[in-house]
């Protein structure tokens, strides 16, 4: 694959922010983020503790974006759960997930996450090699997230099921609440090996 020039990653961030800018795509994307949140912590964005992870949305990361975000999580000490969606389908469904969580001295980065649901409580994520699962993690309201080796306590698809009717309720809930009026938000992009913001105008 051709390395990305800075031409062409200015050109993608720009593509990125438009794509963000708009109305139908922004608000999805603010539903998805409280959706998850709620799912996983039980609790909006803004009412988790300090020490519960941060869930970030944005766009497939490339170009060394996964480094900077890395980055970013090491000096925030707060773990990031990412929801990636396509530039070119941000009204969709989200294209990917993961989370950043420091470990010791490292921060690592645990991509191909789906989320599992237990029959009652928090739903828990769990990241996977191919079809299998490696252990999930567990959530909780004022806290970082614990890592459990082993399966998760239940059918896999059987969760993953409720995962998907649970997510739906909380999406249609955030739309009547009309989440995404609520705050302001900003789209980073990588410039020179930092992380710089831009404030983004919220849909109306």
């Amino acid at each position: 694959m051709m390395n990305e020039t800075e031409k062409m990653r200015a050109a993608r961030h720009e593509l990125e922010f438009l794509s963000a800018s708009d109305p139908a795509a922004y608000a999805n994307m603010v539903r998805y983020v409280v959706a998850y949140s709620k799912l996983l912590t039980g609790a909006m964005p803004d009412q988790v503790g300090s020490k519960s992870p941060v869930v970030m949305a944005g766009f497939r990361l490339a170009g060394g974006d996964e480094a900077l975000l890395a980055k970013a999580v090491r000096n925030e000490r707060r773990d990031c759960i990412y929801i990636a969606f396509d530039v070119d389908d941000a009204q969709g469904a989200p294209a990917a997930m993961g989370i950043f969580r420091r470990e010791g001295d490292q921060i690592i980065c645990y991509g191909c996450c789906k989320v599992w649901s237990p029959v009652q409580g928090h739903a828990l994520l769990v990241p996977t090699v191919g079809d299998d699962a490696v252990g999930y993690f567990a959530f909780r309201r004022s806290g970082p997230p614990r890592w459990v080796d082993g399966q998760v306590p239940g059918s896999f698809g059987a969760g993953l099921l409720r995962t998907q009717t649970r997510l739906q309720d909380l999406l249609d809930e955030a739309r009547r609440a009309e989440v995404h009026l609520r705050g302001d938000a900003t789209v980073y992009s990588s410039e020179r090996g930092e992380l710089v913001g831009r404030p983004l105008k919220r849909a109306a």
